[in-house]
């Protein structure tokens, strides 16, 4: 503490307290855990407003529409659920997958969602009946990861087998088997906006960008030192964010191949992230060690809060962003674009 006396004296300005994170708003949201349990929470405060039980085995995905307050989560105990977050109620079952169900993603307004599971499969549902309406075959180990263009009827999905497939939802066949990993993809996103580029994360520790038209790497970037999680692009801006087994999260610039910042504090290995681009805001949550969720603004890698509250690793979360973007436009006085929320399409895209 010594050298602390050394530092010359704040400047009045460099005193100032933190703006607040969320003005005129307290956004919600939901993780699951390895305790079993989602919890809702108060973003704001980071004070658990209502525990889910239900699932039998470890919460590992879930997605929600925060209009409808409805919720699909994906479990360890090989079954989909569906939830109502006004009633707190659990709806209804999806039963199917013969391993547990590590990532999902939901087209809210046409009702199916698409489940990657460790029995290799993917299913495509219908959320009405609760039934299975196809089995897309191929992967030869685990579904880790997975990324849904709805509006272009396509997915991508990462896996055990060290591959990333390509998939189209309409006809469900498989377009295209990328081959580069040498270890487990655990995480996938795909372009809206063309189409054909794509970023992948391995527990080999690589990010890759891809070019699908030729199934070809246009970098291999090597930042992480242990395996790469999740991954989630801003594909407008060409950044990224990951998150890793090192404990680190890196935003990267795609253009350049180059780390950003890096944002460092957990204790344990990061196992998911939720990311609001527009507001410079990010939730990361935490697994053995740690079993916290903390909130940055990645504008200056300042961490707002420490969440505690799960017993057991944190494996998703998602939160409303829409509301704290409201809050902004209404306090701006406008209403906030109505499709600025492209979320609704169903974001658990990069778990």
């Amino acid at each position: 503490g010594g050298a602390r006396g050394a530092m010359p004296p704040l400047e009045p300005w460099e005193d100032e307290p933190r703006p607040q994170m969320f003005p005129g708003a307290a956004p919600k949201m939901l993780t699951g855990s390895s305790d079993r349990t989602m919890k809702l929470w108060d973003l704001k405060s980071g004070e658990c407003v209502r525990t889910f039980p239900g699932h039998k085995h470890s919460v590992l995905c879930l997605v929600v529409d925060w209009d409808a307050m409805r919720v699909v989560s994906g479990s360890a105990d090989h079954t989909l659920a569906q939830w109502d977050l006004q009633t707190c109620l659990w709806l209804s079952d999806m039963e199917g997958h013969e391993g547990p169900v590590c990532c999902i993603s939901v087209h809210w307004s046409t009702r199916r969602v698409i489940s990657g599971s460790y029995d290799r499969d993917l299913r495509l549902w219908d959320m009405v009946t609760n039934n299975t309406q196809h089995v897309l075959k191929g992967h030869e180990g685990p579904v880790c990861a997975m990324s849904v263009d709805w509006a272009a009827e396509r997915a991508l999905s990462g896996s055990g087998d060290k591959t990333i497939r390509q998939w189209n939802l309409k006809t469900c066949e498989c377009l295209q088997v990328v081959d580069g990993h040498t270890g487990p993809v655990w995480g996938v996103s795909l372009s809206p906006e063309d189409g054909f580029s794509a970023l992948s994360g391995s527990v080999d520790r690589h990010v890759m960008l891809w070019d699908l038209r030729g199934g070809v790497c246009l970098r291999a970037m090597l930042q992480h030192q242990r395996a790469v999680t999740a991954v989630n692009v801003d594909w407008p801006t060409f950044q990224a964010m990951t998150c890793s087994v090192d404990r680190a999260i890196i935003l990267w610039d795609l253009e350049a191949g180059e780390p950003i910042t890096r944002f460092l504090g957990h204790p344990g290995t990061i196992s998911c992230m939720c990311i609001d681009w527009i507001g410079r805001r990010m939730v990361s949550g935490a697994g053995p060690g740690d079993n916290c969720l903390r909130l940055w603004d990645f504008s200056d890698g300042w961490c707002e809060m420490e969440i505690e509250g799960h017993m057991g690793a944190v494996w998703t979360a998602d939160v409303d962003w829409a509301a704290a973007h409201r809050a902004v436009a209404e306090a701006q006085g406008f209403e906030a674009d109505e499709d600025e929320d492209e979320g609704k399409a169903g974001a658990s895209d990069e778990d």
